[in-house]
């Protein structure tokens, strides 16, 4: 059986949604599918493409040239075409966005957050963005073309980036909070949404949602296991009409 683990954006699409339209969903999930690809060679380097500064030295590291970030890149795609057509336009438009605002980036080893049953979410880059002002922010990439998070899937989102960042580290309660909506054209140009502090879920009510999405994707695999089994013993028309 496939890995139990909920992608972060699969998770915040199916808050809030009735048990029947998560079932559904969700067994097209689970149903199989060609990926031909994957944003972890971007995930890898992203500190590149924000200006990382390391906290051990007190001068300011100067930007990742935009070449250097790709060759970067690049590399961690090792020559596929799938990849590279993914990953490298993400890449550049971070680098861009980056420039454009002035930004620098720390890097937080903060603990990730345990959702029921046992799985682990980071909800974001694990680097806070410095603006020019000072102002701070946490922030989660949504990278995919398609299904991006909806409106609702937003709210969740920074309910439990709000949980992560801000409760469980008080020295970190004012940063801001932002998603990063990386748009479906050829430069995958970023817009940025922002948190509106009154759609903040309750703690409580995103365990019970979170573990109602995972309930029902239980069920989801368990049918499919069990009908992948009564597949395995149908031994074709041959010997049905023996």
């Amino acid at each position: 059986m496939k890995s139990l683990r909920l992608t972060e954006t699969d998770l915040a699409n199916m808050a809030f949604k009735p048990v029947e339209t998560k079932r559904l969903r969700l067994g097209s999930l689970e149903r199989p599918k060609k990926i031909v690809g994957s944003y972890e060679p971007f995930r890898a380097h992203n500190g590149d493409a924000v200006n990382e500064q390391f906290p051990l030295l007190d001068r300011h590291e100067p930007e990742t040239p935009l070449s250097a970030l790709e060759s970067v890149i690049a590399k961690a795609c090792k020559g596929n075409s799938d990849l590279l057509a993914m990953n490298l336009p993400i890449a550049r438009a971070t680098h861009e966005h980056a420039k454009v605002h002035g930004l620098r980036a720390v890097r937080e080893h903060i603990r990730k957050l345990i959702l029921p049953y046992g799985h682990s979410y980071g909800f974001g880059m694990p680097l806070l963005m410095v603006y020019p002002s000072g102002r701070i922010a946490a922030v989660f990439p949504d990278l995919r073309r398609t299904q991006p998070l909806s409106t609702v899937a937003q709210r969740f989102m920074f309910s439990v980036m709000h949980q992560r960042w801000r409760e469980n580290y008080p020295d970190l309660a004012s940063i801001d909070l932002e998603i990063w909506r990386y748009k479906n054209d050829r430069l995958r140009s970023i817009s940025v949404v922002s948190c509106a502090e009154q759609d903040l879920l309750p703690y409580d009510t995103l365990i019970a949602d979170v573990r109602q999405t995972y309930d029902v994707w239980h069920g989801v695999l368990q049918e499919a296991s069990a009908g992948r089994r009564r597949g395995g013993n149908d031994f074709g028309p041959l010997f049905r009409n023996a």
